[in-house]
């Protein structure tokens, strides 16, 4: 079976057709649209598409990927259509277009896909999504039909393999990361929410976030991490272009990367990369070693692409080896970022990163009493502790 899908996305700040996907037999070709390519706005959708005309055929998903969901919106949508085996288009057509990531949209008669006008649940849809999430994840078969689509509907392309799920607060799109019903050794959520509100008071960019306290069904209270999607303008309605590093070096999952690619794209879009040494040196300080491509990413504003806020940083109580390395690395140690390589890879002087240091000891020391002081419980603080403990003083030798 054969399909044609058109593709818009946003450039110059309108909705414009970028060109059309053609599917056959589970692969892909894709072709700019003339109009797009004489737009003066226009921009390549993705490093692998170059802003040329003709076919071009895709790898897999290619330059699209993100569009599609991950590891958990993959599971959701085989329970929803009670299929294991499906193809890498149908993973991306059937994304609730509300919710998908980033600017690209995809039609079919001018109607986007996937869309059944039920629409994105809210803010008081919370606990039931929550008990649809801890089902899933214990015994997707016992899962009502109807549930399950609707969390799939909720989850959109989002990434990574935690449940999560789109949500409206405040009539905003916003992102909600749900704790497990199993696996889950401290309050990862409350943890996330503290390293969200670290990193702002350390000069990184951030998505505007919150902690909510839950009920569940047997009367628990859990913590759901909130985020604004910051690939949406304020009202949601418009969207923002955005590719993760994945896409951003045409690399795929599983491919580990190293910041120096990471950096040097960054570099050519005219990107901030002294932000970048700030992520990558809070991140090895805490042990965020789940730091693989599509945990970084690139908005774009006018003609360039910019550092997208960062976001999915989580503390370890002793992981030191990283999915994104350093030099080939992947298991550097803070002195590492520090190093003049190092400082001119990320183009940040030794006085910027030593004043920079000078305000991070306190931060890291109080970290744990912070974490408490968000409602993160006192076994999920205190595995945490030895951690900031070891951080703080790393960054006062640095320092010193």
């Amino acid at each position: 079976m054969s399909e044609t899908v058109q593709v818009t996305t946003v450039a110059g700040d309108r909705e414009v057709i970028a060109g059309r996907l053609f599917i056959n037999r589970g692969t892909g070709v894709f072709h700019y649209d003339a109009a797009y390519l004489a737009n003066p706005a226009a921009y390549a959708l993705a490093p692998s598409l170059p802003l040329v005309a003709g076919a071009q055929p895709l790898d897999g998903l290619g330059g699209l990927s993100d569009s599609a969901p991950d590891r958990w919106g993959r599971k959701l949508l085989q329970r929803a259509r009670k299929r294991t085996s499906l193809s890498e288009f149908d993973y991306l057509l059937g994304v609730d277009d509300a919710g998908r990531q980033g600017s690209l949209r995809y039609w079919i008669d001018d109607t986007p896909l996937s869309s059944d006008g039920t629409g994105i649940p809210h803010e008081l849809d919370l606990p039931e999504l929550l008990t649809t999430a801890d089902a899933i994840e214990l015994d997707p078969s016992a899962v009502d039909d109807i549930q399950a689509r609707r969390l799939f509907r909720a989850t959109g392309s989002l990434g990574g393999a935690r449940p999560k799920a789109n949500v409206l607060i405040n009539g905003e799109l916003w992102l909600a990361k749900f704790p497990k019903p199993v696996g889950d050794e401290w309050d990862l959520m409350g943890w996330e929410y503290t390293l969200n509100r670290l990193g702002a008071d350390l000069g990184i960019i951030v998505p505007q976030a919150r902690l909510l306290k839950i009920t569940d069904i047997n009367g628990e209270d859990r913590h759901i991490y909130v985020a604004r999607r910051f690939d949406r303008l304020q009202d949601s309605r418009q969207r923002i272009p955005y590719i993760s590093a994945m896409t951003a070096l045409e690399a795929s999952d599983g491919d580990g990367g190293d910041w120096v690619d990471v950096v040097e794209y960054a570099r050519e879009e005219g990107a901030d990369t002294e932000q970048l040494w700030k992520r990558a040196m809070l991140g090895v300080l805490v042990g965020n070693t789940d730091d693989h491509l599509r945990n970084h990413g690139f908005l774009r504003f006018g003609r360039e692409w910019g550092i997208a806020p960062c976001f999915d940083m989580n503390p370890t109580p002793d992981g030191d080896t990283h999915q994104l390395a350093l030099f080939g690395d992947p298991s550097y140690e803070p002195s590492a970022l520090v190093s003049k390589d190092s400082l001119s890879l990320f183009g940040v002087s030794e006085q910027d990163a030593h004043g920079w240091l000078r305000t991070v000891a306190p931060l890291l020391e109080r970290a744990p009493e912070r974490a408490r002081g968000y409602g993160v419980d006192a076994p999920s603080a205190s595995v945490m502790r030895p951690r900031f403990e070891r951080a703080t003083q790393a960054v006062r030798e640095l320092r010193d």
